[in-house]
């Protein structure tokens, strides 16, 4: 008869044999990671569009994901202040309200651990810059175009001014002529004589004890 130390060794290595067998078979039916081709790092190209905006007009940021086998995480490490993080996502859009030039970043990555990382820029004009976003750009000045532009008015307030002494200058030529003209013709009117002597070539009247009548302009004849 099989003693109970025989049984006991028999079950004792046909437990290990079986527990050996499953790993052994668990361990060659598992594929093997392929980390060459899903693990070389990620190509990513960020774009943004309209690349030069005016102030407080939108622009979308994009990006782009060539090589390795999705899904991607996107965590946006370089954001302008007035941009909030988009979070896990690929495209997104903001408005600036200071002009200057912005960075943007990302950096990509996907479940077997390849990488890559992508990073553009935006340029903010003024209001009166010449933006390609929604904005009216304005000309290349630096005054605002809804404020009042003293620039204009150089030439008018010239021609006005000139206008003005032109003016100034006939009145005072015309006001002097006339008073000319006037002192002219009353030195030729002819006076009233004052007493009774008479002179002959005009038969006015002179001052008494005067030779010479200033009425007529002439010498008084010889007393009689």
């Amino acid at each position: 008869m099989i003693g109970r130390r025989t049984v006991v060794w028999v079950g004792v290595c046909v437990v290990v044999g079986i527990l050996l067998l499953g790993g052994l078979a668990s361990g060659t039916g598992r594929p093997a990671p392929r980390l060459t081709a899903s693990a070389s790092p990620l190509s990513v190209s960020v774009s943004v569009a309209p690349q030069t905006v005016s102030e407080g007009s939108q622009f979308t940021v994009t990006a782009t994901v060539q090589g390795g086998a999705g899904p991607f995480s996107y965590n946006w490490n370089i954001l302008p202040n007035n941009c909030p993080n988009p979070g896990n996502i690929s495209s997104w859009t903001c408005s600036i309200d200071n002009s200057g030039q912005y960075s943007v970043g990302v950096s990509v990555t996907n479940p077997v651990g390849a990488s890559g990382i992508g990073q553009a820029s935006v340029t903010v004009t003024g209001n009166g810059g010449n933006g390609n976003g929604n904005g009216n750009g304005g000309g290349s000045n630096n005054n605002n175009s809804n404020g009042f532009n003293l620039s204009g008015l150089g030439p008018i307030m010239t021609y006005a001014l000139i206008a003005g002494i032109t003016a100034f200058a006939l009145l005072v030529a015309l006001t002097v002529g006339v008073i000319m003209i006037a002192v002219t013709l009353s030195r030729r009117l002819p006076r009233q004589p004052r007493h009774g002597v008479v002179c002959a070539s005009c038969h006015a009247t002179a001052p008494p004890g005067s030779k010479f009548c200033p009425a007529c302009a002439a010498p008084l004849p010889p007393s009689q």
